[in-house]
């Protein structure tokens, strides 16, 4: 279970890599050493003071090591007073805010120095979000050695497994999946050419992304079914390999054969579809059809939720739903769909559709509750269907 969120702090909530690798650059060469910014972007998440031994030790340099460290942070201090500070990414705040209301625990694992980590945390009022903040410098091995996460874990009392780290760098990366975590990364074009290939998921910005996004990364990224919505009564959660059997019973009622417009599947060839089904649907587009679940028992009696179909001329988005037939007439199709119409929008979907079969009066009746207009008609399995549209309303972040 998904309990906390650690965040890298350089290139992950500010951008400050780029005047970073700058001040080391302009500090090396006041000891006749030439880096090149490429250079220090491949300590991208691990500490200043490793990269600055590195040097040393390249170069032979006869200086100590806290000279060095002194000229690297002067350089730093002197390009930050021009610029006047580092900008924070967008959208951070944001996240950290909404995480802060689901209760999720929240901590920054830096590799940065702790006075630093506070300045960052005091400057963008990011304290009254936050529960513990790790420096690299309070831990033996800087990344991607994963004892900055572990200590971060330690100290937010929950298991390496219940963590997701949000990550800029290679570095960052190999040391939560080391520590056993879940590893979501931020391509940031001023972090350098960075390997993320060993991330569950790769973001390009923070403006879209919420708390459920990150609850359903982790999930898949634990080949565990996520919960969609809730209800008063019912559930929508995907579907995993255990819920087929009860699936394929569902999809054997007469009723449902007749109307639902699936092909007669034998319950092997129903599991194959469905192990497709889970990269193909809920990994790859992030929606899909749902199973419905009713609170009370945890039984599964349905199926609700979002398909891409095809008209003749163009595709679809697709509303589809069923209700096993002993569930009947208790308004839990109602109930389902009412759940399921708020999350398309999640998906950037402004539309969708119900292909229904003319001889379907209970779900031609409830589309039309619904608001859905009919807009024609369409071919399904040789039989001509009743097209049903509705335009959502747009939402906010």
């Amino acid at each position: 279970m998904l309990k906390a969120i650690l965040f890298d702090m350089d290139g992950v909530i500010i951008d400050s890599e780029p005047l970073h690798a700058r001040a080391a650059v302009e500090a090396f060469q006041r000891f006749g050493i030439s880096i090149t910014t490429d250079f220090c972007y491949s300590f991208i998440g691990s500490t200043a003071k490793h990269m600055i031994e590195v040097i040393k030790e390249k170069w032979q340099l006869p200086f100590s090591l806290e000279t060095l460290i002194c000229a690297n942070e002067e350089a730093k201090k002197e390009l930050l007073d021009q610029e006047g500070g580092y900008p924070i990414i967008p959208g951070i705040r944001e996240l950290m805010e909404a995480l802060h209301q689901e209760g999720y625990q929240i901590a920054i694992a830096s590799s940065s120095p702790l006075s630093d980590i506070s300045e960052t945390v005091k400057r963008l009022k990011l304290g009254a979000f936050l529960q513990k903040t790790v420096s690299g410098m309070q831990v033996p091995n800087p990344k991607p050695a994963p004892d900055i996460f572990l200590c971060a874990a330690d100290a937010l009392g929950v298991l390496p497994s219940e963590c997701l780290v949000i990550e800029d760098s290679s570095n960052g990366l190999r040391a939560a999946k080391a520590a056993g975590m879940t590893g979501l990364a931020f391509r940031n074009p001023n972090s350098g050419c960075q390997n993320l290939s060993m991330a569950d998921y790769v973001i390009e910005g923070f403006e879209e992304i919420t708390p459920e996004f990150l609850y359903q990364v982790y999930q898949h990224a634990n080949h565990l079914p996520a919960v969609i919505a809730k209800s008063s009564r019912l559930t929508l959660r995907e579907l995993s390999m255990e819920d087929i059997p009860a699936l394929h019973k569902i999809l054997s009622e007469p009723s449902v054969t007749r109307f639902s417009g699936e092909p007669s599947r034998s319950l092997g060839e129903l599991m194959q579809l469905h192990e497709a089904y889970i990269s193909g649907a809920y990994l790859f587009r992030g929606f899909g059809l749902w199973g419905v679940f009713l609170n009370a028992t945890g039984e599964l009696i349905g199926r609700c939720g979002f398909e891409t179909a095809a008209l003749p001329a163009s595709p679809f988005v697709e509303l589809g739903y069923l209700i096993s037939e002993p569930f009947r007439g208790q308004g839990y199709a109602a109930e389902a769909i009412r759940t399921a119409l708020p999350i398309a929008s999640r998906f950037g979907i402004s539309e969708i559709f119900s292909v229904i079969h003319p001889d379907n009066a209970p779900s031609i009746h409830l589309a039309k509750a619904f608001g859905m207009k009919p807009c024609g008609t369409t071919i399904r399995n040789g039989i001509s269907c009743f097209l049903f549209r509705f335009d959502l309303p747009a939402s906010g972040r």
